[in-house]
């Protein structure tokens, strides 16, 4: 396979990543919302947050022929924020969010991939980003 074909058909994966943990960060969040709204204003917030992770990524991987390579934590601050909802959310949202972590490692494999980065590199945003949602999440419970 040679260099060019093996650039498009990790770009086509990318995008198909991309598309699954997007449609799931909006799909997910809408099944669990409630009609009648909550008495904690946070649910819906995080939810917000979801759906905007989503586009993100997805955005991410639209422009990425234009970025440079400092963009390509993205998708591993993405991975880590949907890592901390499926931690988190371990008894409500998280198992259905699971999918969308999976496509955003995908997606920032792929990326790595094309670029000549080692995942191995990025692990450390992924952590960093699920401390970070896990540690505002915990602190917003506990102040509001």
């Amino acid at each position: 396979m040679s260099g060019s074909s093996n650039k498009t058909v990790l770009r086509v994966l990318g995008w198909l990543a991309a598309l699954a943990g997007a449609l799931t960060c909006t799909i997910v969040p809408l099944l669990f919302a409630r009609p009648g709204g909550w008495d904690f204003p946070f649910p819906g917030l995080y939810f917000i947050e979801i759906a905007l992770v989503g586009v993100s990524v997805l955005g991410y991987v639209a422009l990425r022929p234009r970025l440079y390579r400092v963009w390509d934590a993205i998708p591993w601050s993405a991975a880590g924020i949907i890592l901390a909802f499926v931690i988190l959310g371990g008894f409500s949202i998280g198992p259905s969010l699971i999918p969308t972590l999976v496509a955003f490692l995908a997606v920032g494999i792929l990326a790595g991939m094309q670029s000549g980065t080692l995942a191995a590199q990025r692990l450390g945003i992924l952590l960093v980003a699920a401390l970070a949602q896990g540690a505002t999440m915990l602190l917003a419970t506990l102040i509001f």
